[in-house]
């Protein structure tokens, strides 16, 4: 069984942002996997690297996404996105540094946390906004005017 179980409740219901999201659980995955199955470090280090590049890539979705559609915290949710990456910049110090299976074990839950949080947390607070401000879900894209 895989370490995060994607689940509707985790859905933004945004196919372009789930898929974001359900291509970071597949990096902690691939964490979890590779670590418990014994691969090399520096290995894992690299799948790591991968996971903070698909942050900032999804952050940056999310960011044009709220420019666009002229979403009124969107300072806000930027700053958040900052604390995201310095805390999983964190997390990546502590991973290339632990020494023990127990460290490497602790980042992965807290990784698995940082997931659930911004998913269910800030993303779901600008989702309606997209919802009702011309961004059809269902199609990734943009609504035509009615």
């Amino acid at each position: 069984m895989p370490f995060i179980v994607w689940t509707n409740e985790m859905s933004v219901d945004v196919k372009m942002l789930d898929n974001d999201h359900k291509r970071l659980a597949i990096l902690i995955n691939d964490l979890h996997a590779g670590l418990m199955a014994g691969r090399d470090i520096k290995a894992l280090e690299h799948i790591f690297d991968e996971l903070v590049a698909c942050a900032r890539l999804h952050f940056a979705h999310e960011e044009k996404l709220l420019v666009e559609t002229g979403y009124s915290g969107t300072a806000e949710h930027k700053l958040e996105h900052e604390q995201k990456i310095k805390l999983l910049l964190t997390l990546q110090a502590r991973f290339q540094i632990a020494k023990e299976s127990a460290d490497y074990l602790e980042v992965l839950d807290q990784l698995k946390e940082w997931l659930y949080t911004h998913t269910k947390g800030i993303d779901k607070d600008f989702v309606e906004h997209l919802k009702t401000n011309v961004f059809d879900s269902n199609l990734t894209g943009w609504k035509e005017p009615e």
